[in-house]
C-alpha cells in the first residue's frame, strides 16, 4: 500500500523546486521509514512528477494516437521552434519546458490536446497555442 502521505511530500517537492531531486527522495524516504526505491517507484508511477527541472510553465503534448492524427506534431513543431527548445528541456530563461513523451491525456475526443501548466487546450491549434506562449512571456 502506498501512503497518500508519500504523494504529498512529492507533490510538495515539485511545488518548491519543480522537480523531485535525489536529496527529496533520500529525505522522503527516511521520514516515511521506506527504501528510496520505494518513493522512487511511487513519483515514477505518476506522470506529474518529474526529475529533471521543469521551466515555470510546463507544456504537455499529446503524442497519442487520436492527438497525433488531429495535428499534435504541427504543435509540437512550433513550439520546438518558438522556444528553441526541444521535448525534456528547458529554456535557458527557465520559463518553459516540453514535456518528453507525453501520451494520453484522456480527453481523445476533442483531440488534439495541449496543456500548459493546468489548463487544457482542446481541440488545439498551432495559433491558440502560440498565443497562449506569447501571453506567458
Amino acid at each position: 500500500m502506498i501512503p497518500d502521505s508519500i504523494i504529498v511530500a512529492l507533490q510538495k517537492e515539485m511545488q518548491k523546486l519543480g522537480y523531485i531531486s535525489r536529496d527529496a527522495v533520500n529525505q522522503i524516504a527516511e521520514r516515511f521509514h521506506v527504501s528510496p526505491t520505494h518513493v522512487y517507484s511511487v513519483a515514477s508511477f505518476y506522470q506529474q512528477f518529474s526529475f529533471i527541472p521543469q521551466g515555470k510553465n510546463v507544456i504537455a503534448v499529446c503524442t497519442g494516437t487520436a492527438c497525433f492524427i488531429a495535428g499534435a506534431e504541427k504543435i509540437l513543431t512550433m513550439l520546438k521552434e518558438e522556444l528553441g527548445i526541444s521535448e525534456g528541456e528547458i529554456t535557458p530563461d527557465g520559463k518553459f519546458s516540453i514535456q518528453k513523451n507525453t501520451r494520453c491525456l484522456g480527453k481523445c475526443s476533442t483531440a488534439p490536446i495541449v496543456m500548459i501548466n493546468e489548463r487544457v487546450y482542446e481541440n488545439a491549434t498551432v495559433e491558440q497555442i502560440k498565443e497562449a506562449i506569447h501571453e506567458l512571456r
